[in-house]
């Protein structure tokens, strides 16, 4: 059905793999539409309980894809892109009344770690790395990143969210974001049959309550994201590290 997302039907539990390995699974607007397409349908079934998120090969999502120089500042629609895409997909897994479960395998990086922390269960590998490198291309963490992860890591997590760098499993798992296994995948799915056998409607209204205590602002904080990333879309900084990014060497930014 779909060509970037691979949609396993098991019953109750679905497994959502993204699946452009080649490009480490990149967010592009291809996969970002299907993947939201196929969180709707699952959404909306009234048989569906668990979704398990994964991705093909040997990373989880290396993020939003950059393959093109922008022309000029302002040549990308930054705001649009986030409205318009990604914050749909972070809310269909945020606000869902089904629970998801995140199988990360190697690299995920940028809006990919927002997917794996927008899910209410995290397995990771012993050699999966997150990598927070927004600020290398004179942006800031998007889709939900900087709220969710000071809300569930606290100061621990505004280093990162500040300056940029990465974390290992190990230091993901000391923050509370992930468990480390041998095999995510296999530990999701085993972990998912085990809900979905259990008081399933009183886990779904424990996610309403913990997204009331946590969440409950993150459309008002989603858009306050999009226009500040917006507006920093339209800065030569963006073009600078965007370029230097596609070029393999060092920005040089003005603070323009």
């Amino acid at each position: 059905m779909y060509k970037y997302v691979i949609v396993d039907d098991r019953g109750p539990v679905t497994v959502f793999t993204l699946n452009r390995p080649d490009k480490l699974n990149a967010l592009g607007p291809e996969l970002r539409a299907e993947l939201l397409d196929a969180l709707r349908r699952f959404n909306a079934d009234p048989g569906k309980r668990v979704g398990v998120l994964t991705g093909a090969g040997r990373a989880f999502s290396s993020g939003a894809e950059i393959s093109v120089k922008p022309s000029g500042p302002g040549a990308v629609d930054l705001e649009g892109e986030l409205r318009n895409s990604f914050h749909l997909i972070l809310k269909e897994i945020r606000f869902s009344d089904k629970l998801f479960i995140a199988a990360v395998n190697g690299v995920a990086a940028g809006a990919g770690i927002s997917l794996a922390v927008a899910c209410d269960f995290a397995f990771a590998s012993r050699n999966a790395r997150f990598v927070l490198a927004f600020q290398n291309l004179g942006i800031v963490p998007d889709t939900g990143l900087t709220l969710m992860m000071a809300r569930l890591v606290g100061a621990r997590a505004l280093r990162y969210l500040l300056i940029g760098g990465e974390f290992t499993a190990e230091e993901a798992e000391a923050m509370g974001l992930v468990k480390v296994v041998d095999d995510p995948l296999g530990e999701a799915l085993r972990f998912a049959n085990e809900l979905v056998q259990g008081p399933f409607k009183a886990y779904s209204y424990d996610k309403r309550l913990i997204n009331e205590a946590l969440f409950k602002d993150l459309d008002q904080f989603l858009a306050v994201e999009a226009r500040l990333q917006g507006e920093l879309g339209n800065t030569h900084d963006f073009v600078e590290g965007v370029s230097a990014f596609l070029e393999r060497r060092r920005p040089r930014f003005t603070g323009s």
